[in-house]
């Protein structure tokens, strides 16, 4: 027996789904309605459903063959860390340009020297008044070219132990101080990237959670990224 939300859902797209209608026209349309992520905590635009339920609505999407929310690092692991360990002002801001597709999101985390070993992050971010300075390098870093912001760890403290000191940002990656150099692959295909960033700048109203505690928002946001994918 089909359970509730996924009748709603069906009904729902019977009577608002058009061919005319451009593709940011409809993902903000699925916002709004809270179609576009029913798992988000109705608090921040979702319906709150569990599977099975969300299984059925996603099913009903399926079966009219009709095109979902936007996908990406952004929704997978961007929002629910931002709903999770972020301010009430940074949810505001950040969760509806997600949800609608008008951001993109990279997660810069790899680093040369610390692939595996996030800790030994070496990317500095240093305090400037109301910003932060950013230098450093990050690596195999995917779709650095088409995101509008990157999840961002950087050490913010040297003297302290490898895994305190860092801070997490979510940065801009369209601005000057921001150089993304595309890595070749065998099959011809560029979708990692190198990041480098020479004085590039980040508000400090764009850093979640506390100064020096990025280890924690960095391992939480880890976990979301393998909820997701499961």
């Amino acid at each position: 027996m089909e359970n509730k939300p996924g009748a709603d859902a069906r009904e729902w797209i019977a009577a608002h789904w058009r061919e005319d209608l451009t593709l940011r026209e409809w993902w903000q349309m699925l916002h709004e309605h809270r179609w576009a992520f029913p798992a988000w905590p109705e608090e921040h635009g979702g319906r709150g459903l569990r599977s099975p339920e969300i299984d059925d609505v996603l099913h009903a999407f399926d079966e009219a063959g009709i095109i979902g929310a936007p996908t990406g690092l952004g929704v997978l692991m961007g929002a629910p860390i931002v709903m999770t360990r972020g301010s009430h002002e940074q949810v505001t801001r950040f969760l509806g340009r997600l949800a609608t597709g008008v951001e993109g999101w990279c997660q810069l985390f790899s680093e040369p020297g610390a692939g595996s070993d996030l800790a030994s992050a070496s990317c500095r971010a240093e305090r400037d008044g109301d910003e932060w300075i950013i230098n450093g390098q990050k690596v195999w870093t995917s779709g650095a070219l088409d995101s509008s912001r990157g999840m961002l760890i950087a050490r913010t403290d040297p003297e302290q132990p490898k895994h305190r000191g860092m801070s997490y940002f979510i940065i801009e990656m369209d601005q000057p101080g921001v150089e993304i150099r595309p890595i070749k692959q065998m099959n011809g295909k560029s979708h990692f990237n190198e990041v480098f960033f020479t004085d590039a700048r980040v508000a400090d109203a764009d850093r979640i959670g506390e100064p020096n505690n990025g280890w924690s928002v960095a391992t939480a946001t880890l976990a979301f990224e393998r909820r997701g994918l499961s």
